[in-house]
């Protein structure tokens, strides 16, 4: 089944953005691990809308313009998800299991994968 169109403006995304960005870094000023955990499994699902408003909006010919802009965003929304992920020990499970709709796309991007090492 495919994701719904969001029907969001180029605008109204990157304040979307702006803002689940704005809750990872409140997550780190939480000392309960309990809470952090509860906080950055509703942001990860936040972001999982987000990053599909995003790839919808990147694959539009209408967004043409503004294309590398809502790459870039895109991107480094699935860079924060990914560390959200790992850093937090998130269970997907949870996410896909209250995507009872099914209006997310697959998280499988965020399968964990060895990190690069900088190369010298």
């Amino acid at each position: 089944m495919p994701v719904p169109p969001y029907e969001t403006t180029v605008r109204g995304v990157m304040e979307w953005a702006q803002s689940e960005l704005e809750h990872v870094g409140r997550i780190a000023g939480v000392k309960n691990p309990d809470l952090q955990y509860s906080y950055a499994l509703c942001t990860l699902n936040g972001m999982a809308h987000l990053k599909d408003a995003l790839a919808q909006m990147v694959s539009d010919p209408e967004y043409k313009h503004k294309r590398q802009d809502l790459l870039r965003t895109h991107d480094q929304v699935i860079r924060v998800m990914k560390h959200l992920v790992k850093d937090y020990n998130l269970d997907l499970n949870a996410i896909r299991a209250f995507n009872t709709r099914k209006v997310l796309s697959s998280l499988s991007y965020l399968k964990s994968s060895k990190t690069r090492r900088r190369q010298k």
